[in-house]
């Protein structure tokens, strides 16, 4: 039963039956690959590069929620690894490890954390609004199609979308921000309901000089990543270059909001078939705007199953961008 079972901080301990409860969740189609390396994932813990909170059952770990840092300078983590042994479920596991994770951040300063609840099913995206979450974003075909779990039956052909929930830990500092006239309106509407205060910065630039941008291929999920530090001139052809040497199948762009041309970004980049993925407050040392480019999507990948009307809502204004290009 619940009662007899320990939700606590993970350990280096703990890694292997956080290993051994992924497996027997999804076999060995988990994308996170290091999971299957219990030594690294130890490593990563002693290190404080990973860490989460476990449910123990005697000696065995039947749950989990690990987090990390985005950045050195993130004021929310992000939370993912979120597993429940199919043996272990029903006894409201999943609440109480979410509970013992705000406690584990709040103690570690975090303000909130971030988390992508798969729509492989809606059991997930449920549990994730429960406690005062709310989702700021949704991203297509985030997750290879065999990311299913063992206990959810036959595996698709399509890739699966997730949500993103944003969950506030404790009160967040007020910040100015750059929002972009396209997504004025649904910003200020995500931070009035999370109530963080953000005021609009301004005025808006044209951006001039090279852009800086990082970029991480993960080839496992065929995810394209690109976080831009600086938005210069002609931002959309210097990030076309860097998805042409790539193949990816989904790419995710994410723009700093403490930048004055990131108006003139957003118009730009949707004019090469970028379209909104979330709003990621307190990411960085700023808030972030993530856009997304799906190479070749699927009907059914533009179509997943949401829980929300407000989830609903976000993905009809994706759709609409996505097929629509301007």
């Amino acid at each position: 039963m619940s009662s007899d079972i320990e939700v606590r901080p993970m350990t280096p301990g703990d890694a292997q039956g956080v290993s051994g409860c992924i497996v027997r969740c999804y076999g060995d189609a988990y994308p996170k690959r290091v999971m299957y390396r219990p030594d690294e994932v130890a490593l990563l813990v002693r290190s404080h590069a990973y860490n989460g909170v476990v449910a123990a059952s005697g000696a065995e770990v039947v749950g989990h929620i690990g987090f990390t840092w985005p950045t050195s300078a993130s004021t929310v983590v992000e939370a993912g690894t979120t597993v429940v042994d199919p043996g272990f479920r029903g006894q409201g596991l999943m609440r109480r490890l979410g509970l013992a994770l705000a406690e584990a951040l709040a103690s570690e300063g975090a303000v909130g954390f971030v988390h992508f609840p798969t729509t492989a099913h809606q059991v997930m995206q449920r549990a994730s609004l429960s406690a005062g979450g709310r989702e700021t974003g949704v991203m297509l075909a985030y997750l290879p199609a065999e990311t299913r779990d063992n206990a959810m039956g036959a595996v698709g052909q399509e890739r699966l979308a997730v949500t993103v929930v944003y969950q506030p830990v404790l009160k967040a500092a007020p910040r100015d921000i750059y929002l972009p006239r396209r997504y004025d309106r649904l910003i200020r509407g995500f931070s009035d309901g999370l109530e963080l205060s953000r005021s609009a910065a301004g005025p808006f630039r044209t951006p001039r000089g090279d852009n800086q941008l990082d970029s991480d291929f993960d080839a496992s999920r065929g995810l394209l990543r690109i976080s831009v530090g600086r938005i210069g001139a002609d931002l959309a052809t210097t990030a076309a270059r860097v998805v042409a040497a790539h193949d990816a199948g989904l790419v995710h762009l994410d723009l700093p909001m403490d930048d004055p041309a990131i108006d003139h970004a957003v118009e730009e980049l949707r004019r090469s078939s970028y379209a909104f993925a979330a709003w990621l407050p307190g990411w960085a040392a700023h808030d972030v705007l993530r856009l997304q480019l799906l190479v070749s999507p699927s009907d059914g990948e533009l179509s997943p199953s949401l829980f929300s009307p407000e989830a609903r809502a976000l993905l009809a204004m994706i759709r609409t961008e996505l097929l629509a290009p301007e």
